[in-house]
């Protein structure tokens, strides 16, 4: 590590990517020049491994240098030499309480099966599904009983409501006696309630990355536009939000935009932040 190496954390969707799923050309070129320069990318979002590897590729951002946090912090991942750096799961028994209650409550629910690349983990096939998998293009498994299927412990569960999110409110609230000793819940959108391992998020994984490649917490930097990236934010040395950001995590940033997701909003804070003084 050299005295001013820093480490960016950006958030995929609605960030790094525009409303296509691509990445504005002038911010493609700051992440080269960044990386030319051995500084650290960092793809930080609540996407599974397996399709948060698979916009990574996409764009070439799996060399050396880059690094995937994914599940919210969860698993974090070393696309280069193809290495899980660290696992976070949430035990079995607190999976099966979750799926009834959200049955209970009426509401779709999924999780994933991180030996079958991340296949998402129904009891039935519902427009919820087909939104989320064609969105992560990942492969749903359909099982009555998810449990008996799943062959290891998740990182992430996801409640999720198409169309009333006052729903999906109302049920983290109902939860949170029994959930908040042993999950951490938030908001990635207004139709995904997520839940994953207490002390998890993408904040815990700016602090463990940090840690495992030796660069002081202070050199990061985070770009994230929802309300999961609020603890990324706040964690990282300097965190900065797009204009389109979710009006609520405006107010965590030490850096609003100029620009939006569709305007290349991360190639902004990689000039102001990384290369300015990198």
């Amino acid at each position: 590590m050299t005295k001013k190496q820093k480490i960016l954390f950006s958030d995929l969707d609605a960030t790094l990517l525009n409303d296509s799923k691509d990445i504005e050309p002038g911010t493609r070129e700051a992440i080269d020049e960044m990386l030319a320069q051995g500084h650290i990318f960092t793809a930080c979002t609540g996407r599974p491994l397996a399709s948060a590897l698979g916009v990574v590729k996409m764009f070439g951002l799996d060399k050396e240098g880059c690094y995937v946090a994914a599940y919210n912090g969860g698993v974090l991942y070393d696309p280069f030499r193809q290495k899980v750096i660290a696992y976070h799961s949430v035990p079995i028994p607190v999976v099966r309480r979750m799926f009834a209650e959200a049955h209970k409550a009426g509401l779709y629910i999924h999780t994933y099966d991180r030996t079958r690349d991340d296949a998402v983990m129904a009891c039935r096939r519902t427009p919820e599904l087909d939104a989320y998998t064609g969105h992560t293009k990942l492969v749903p498994v359909i099982a009555k009983d998810v449990l008996e299927h799943l062959k290891d412990a998740p990182a992430k569960m996801i409640v999720i409501s198409l169309t009333d999110h006052e729903r999906l409110r109302q049920f983290e609230k109902e939860q949170a006696g029994w959930a908040g000793e042993c999950l951490n819940s938030f908001f990635s959108c207004e139709q995904y309630l997520e839940y994953c391992p207490a002390g998890i998020s993408k904040g815990s994984a700016v602090k463990a990355l940090c840690e495992y490649l030796d660069i002081p917490v202070e050199h990061s930097v985070a770009a994230g536009d929802e309300r999961n990236d609020i603890s990324m934010l706040q964690e990282a040395g300097t965190g900065a939000v797009p204009r389109n950001a979710y009006l609520e995590v405006k107010a965590y940033a030490d850096y609003q935009c100029e620009k939006d997701n569709n305007e290349g909003a991360v190639g902004e804070v990689i000039r102001r932040f990384v290369l300015a003084d990198g």
